[in-house]
C-alpha cells in the first residue's frame, strides 16, 4: 500500500509541475497561447487520473501495482516533454529577438538599415506635428567612392564605410537618425532642429569627415569627402499629414540637393 501510494504521489507531483509549466507557456507569448492553453487544460484534467487512485487506495480499495509503476514514467515523460517545449520556445524567443535586431541594423556599417531608418523617420514626422518643431533631412554621399574600390579593393571600401559611420555617429545626438539607404548614401534625420542648427551640423560633419583618416592601404592614408543635401520639414507649413508621403518628398528633395552639391564641385552642402 505504501509503495503504491508513493508511486502515485510521485506521478501526481510530476503531473502538477507539468501543468504549472504549461500555464507558464500560456503566459509566455500570445503566439503560443493556444498551444500552452491546450496543454494546461489537458494536463490539468489528467490530474484527476493521478489523484483518483490515491483516494481509492486510501479508502481501502484494491491496489493495482502495475498501474502504479506505469504512471510514474508516463507523468515523468509528460513533464520532460513540457520542459523541452519550454526550452525550445525560450530559444525561439531569443532568436526572434536577435533577428529583429539584425533587421534594424545594416550588417556592414552598423548604421540603421534602410527600412528602420524610414520607420523611425515617419515616427519623427508624426511627433513633429505634435511638437510643432521642424525636422532636418540630410542626404550624405561619399565623393568618388568608386575610385577607392577600384584602387584599393572592396574590403578597404568597406572599412571606409564603417569608419565614416563611426565618425558621424559620434557627432550626432542620441535622438538623431543615421541610416544607410544606399551603397555609399546615408540619410541623416535631425528632429526638433532649426535650419540654422542643421546647417551647422552638416558643416561640422563635412569638415570632420574630410579631416579623418578613414582607412590605410598600401602605406597610404585614405581620406574622403562627402557631399550633403539638406532640406527642412516644417509641420506648420505642411500641406499633407501623411508621414509616408512627407518622408518620400523630403527624401527625394534632399537626394536632389545632394546631387546639386556634387555638380557644384563636391565636398559641400546644398539646400
Amino acid at each position: 500500500m505504501i509503495l503504491a501510494l508513493s508511486l502515485y504521489s510521485v506521478a501526481l507531483a510530476a503531473q502538477l509541475i507539468a501543468v504549472l509549466y504549461a500555464i507558464y507557456l500560456f503566459t509566455l507569448s500570445k503566439s503560443y497561447r493556444l498551444a500552452g492553453g491546450c496543454l494546461a487544460i489537458g494536463l490539468g484534467l489528467m490530474l484527476g487520473r493521478r489523484l483518483n487512485p490515491i483516494v481509492f487506495i486510501w479508502n481501502g480499495g484494491d491496489i493495482n501495482i502495475v498501474d502504479a509503476f506505469l504512471v510514474v514514467p508516463i507523468s515523468g515523460f509528460l513533464l520532460l516533454g513540457v520542459l523541452h517545449i519550454k526550452a525550445l520556445l525560450n530559444r525561439l524567443e531569443v532568436q526572434n529577438f536577435s533577428l529583429g535586431q539584425i533587421s534594424k541594423i545594416d550588417p556592414l556599417t552598423l548604421a540603421l538599415s534602410r527600412a528602420e531608418t524610414f520607420a523611425r523617420s515617419e515616427l519623427e514626422i508624426l511627433k513633429s506635428f505634435r511638437s510643432k518643431k521642424s525636422i532636418a533631412f540630410m542626404m550624405a554621399d561619399i565623393d568618388h567612392f568608386k575610385n577607392i574600390n577600384d584602387a584599393y579593393g572592396h574590403p578597404i571600401g568597406d572599412v571606409v564605410l564603417t569608419n565614416l559611420v563611426k565618425t558621424c555617429q559620434m557627432e550626432l545626438r542620441e535622438i538623431d537618425i543615421f541610416g544607410r539607404v544606399g551603397g555609399e548614401e546615408f540619410l541623416i534625420v535631425l528632429p526638433e532642429t532649426t535650419q540654422e542648427k542643421a546647417q551647422e551640423v552638416a558643416e561640422r560633419l563635412r569638415i570632420l569627415v574630410s579631416e579623418t583618416i578613414c582607412a590605410t592601404a598600401q602605406d597610404q592614408e585614405i581620406r574622403i569627402t562627402i557631399s550633403i543635401g539638406l532640406v527642412m520639414f516644417d509641420p506648420l507649413k505642411a500641406m499633407d499629414n501623411d508621414p509616408s508621403s512627407i518622408l518620400k518628398d523630403c527624401y527625394n528633395a534632399c537626394d536632389q540637393a545632394m546631387y546639386r552639391a556634387k555638380q557644384a564641385g563636391r565636398n559641400q552642402i546644398s539646400t
